[in-house]
């Protein structure tokens, strides 16, 4: 290991005796093979996959590529313990400042030679090709090689929505509310009360609140304020940086200010929790907890999908949302531990995330069941699935050994639009995320919610909407510019590291602050402790290197 990253490696653990016992559990990790199937340890992004060994009907799938996978649940303190005592699982979801130290530390497996032994990453060639140039040059710390898989490369299905950039609600109770006007976004809060008396429980008796946050979601900033600038056209990837990014203008501002967004999104969580729609245990969910919990309103990092939750317009906002993706994730890559002994398994796991069907086995299960193939290359529903959403009852879809669908959610290197080779019962090509295959959404846009919203919005979709509102952007002066940007030296990283503590904990603070005298103590320490970490020098750092990023790209394009 370098000398230079010894104290930055040592830093990012939490604490001696949490980084020993979590790397003691780690050395444990299964290395044997059970005859073709090869068990190799992954650690995800962030808390959205279960931990251990993956079983049910996407343990099968995974057995038919000869894997078994065993998810190490995520944590910061994990995080933290593994980059610190370099035991890393076999595969690691990592951030680019994460991927720029364990390169210089040998961490990581150079992968250059092992690319053409992956059929699908050779497959998707031309696809991919802008994306390894990029990490070629941009995440290999000088050296011209790669070190780490891109994820999300391609474009994003196109389905009239805009992923999670939208401010969406529970449409049912909404609908029984009497449709309660939203002109601002400070409505939402009035609109929950409403909602919360109109329907106070679920079927179970549990409490709806009207909405909720994670603490899960907090790797490198406070990432439940995700949400709150999406809705506004913003962007959150330079949070870590004290920056906000206004992708509709195309400039920057530091989130220390009062007039920030910043501040106005724990404004208005702070108001919701004392006005009582806020949901009180917030702080102990995690990101896949507060998935499954219903709401009244979008919040924290959880948009809702359809058919449960559909889109409000605010008046005064704009989205920005561009579909695709050319060179990936700005800060989410695969890494292979250097030292694995289950390379095979490896590289049998970044082939099937290369794989533009695999998505379809891991959201909808095994062929037959759900759906399946023709000779003639069409990919169509199965009979027992039309039935599914015949009946439209409100339950999740079940497998016929008992098993209810479900996500495996986790980030794979090619984007939800990119195409699978088959055709659709239109013709029409079919995608590797199924709720957008056109037989599906001749259900899915025509159930009683959706059509109840199309004739109170008088639009077909979403995407209409806001193009009649002149409400959506997919363009920005912004586009790619963090693709460009540099990570922080090992000295700044360590800056950075303790003011997201201080920013983080302080954030969640005031979202539970009693009143507005205490919310305004808190800010202020915050913004005292934080100068005294040097915020400002990270602030003007990251300002002039995104200036000369965007004269990169530029140059580049």
């Amino acid at each position: 290991m370098k000398k230079k990253y010894v104290n930055k490696l040592i830093a990012l653990a939490v604490a001696t005796v949490m980084s020993l016992s979590i790397v003691a559990c780690g050395s444990e990790k299964t290395s044997a093979d059970n005859g073709d199937v090869t068990s190799i340890t992954l650690y995800p992004a962030n808390a959205s996959l279960t931990s251990g060994v993956v079983g049910g009907y996407m343990g099968e799938y995974l057995a038919s590529r000869g894997l078994e996978i065993e998810v190490w649940a995520y944590s910061d303190d994990k995080t933290n313990a593994i980059m610190s005592s370099g035991d890393l699982p076999d595969v690691m979801y990592v951030t680019a400042e994460q991927l720029e130290v364990m390169i210089e530390s040998d961490m990581v497996l150079e992968l250059d030679e092992y690319l053409d032994d992956m059929p699908h990453v050779v497959e998707q060639e031309e696809l991919l090709a802008p994306a390894f140039n990029y990490i070629r040059e941009f995440r290999s710390n000088d050296t011209g090689k790669v070190y780490c898989m891109p994820t999300s490369v391609g474009p994003s299905a196109a389905s009239g929505q805009t992923d999670r950039n939208r401010v969406s609600v529970n449409w049912e109770i909404y609908k029984a509310a009497g449709y309660p006007e939203i002109n601002s976004l400070a409505d939402l809060i009035d609109v929950m009360k409403v909602m919360m008396e109109t329907q106070p429980e679920d079927e179970t008796g549990a409490k709806i609140w009207g909405c909720q946050m994670n603490a899960g979601s907090d790797a490198t900033y406070f990432g439940s304020l995700i949400l709150w600038y999406r809705w506004q056209g913003f962007s959150e990837e330079n949070l870590p940086y004290l920056l906000e990014t206004d992708m509709v203008n195309g400039t920057y501002a530091s989130i220390l200010n009062k007039d920030s967004l910043y501040y106005e999104g724990l404004k208005f969580y702070n108001k919701a929790y004392r006005e009582g729609v806020f949901d009180p245990d917030s702080i102990n969910i995690d990101r896949s907890t507060q998935g499954k919990k219903t709401k009244m309103v979008s919040s924290g990092t959880n948009p809702g999908w359809h058919d449960t939750y559909f889109e409000v317009y605010v008046p005064g906002t704009t989205i920005y949302y561009k579909p695709g993706n050319t060179y990936g994730s700005t800060n989410c890559y695969l890494v292979v531990n250097a030292d694995t002994e289950n390379l095979d398994g490896c590289l049998k796991f970044m082939d099937m995330l290369s794989d533009s069907a695999a998505q379809i086995y891991a959201s909808m299960g095994p062929e037959g069941d759900f759906w399946y193939t023709t000779e003639d290359g069409h990919l169509l529903m199965t009979e027992k699935a039309h039935e599914y959403y015949q009946k439209a009852d409100g339950s999740n879809y079940t497998y016929d050994n008992g098993e209810e669908a479900y996500l495996w959610n986790t980030a794979y290197i090619l984007n939800t639009g990119v195409e699978t080779g088959y055709l659709g019962y239109d013709e029409s090509p079919i995608v590797n995320r199924h709720s957008d295959w056109a037989e599906e959404m001749q259900y899915t846009t025509n159930t009683e919610n959706y059509n109840d919203w199309k004739e109170h919005t008088g639009y077909n979709t979403w995407q209409e909407l806001l193009l009649d509102k002149g409400a959506w952007v997919s363009e920005s002066p912004l586009d790619n510019v963090i693709n460009f940007a540099s990570t922080p030296d090992d000295t700044m990283q360590l800056t950075v590291d303790a003011i997201k503590d201080v920013v983080v904990n302080a954030s969640w603070k005031m979202v539970y602050a009693e009143s507005d005298e205490d919310f305004d103590k808190i800010w202020d320490k915050m913004i005292t402790d934080c100068e005294g970490l040097g915020a400002q020098d990270i602030i003007n750092w990251r300002l002039a290197d995104l200036e000369n990023a965007k004269t990169v790209r530029d140059s580049l394009n």
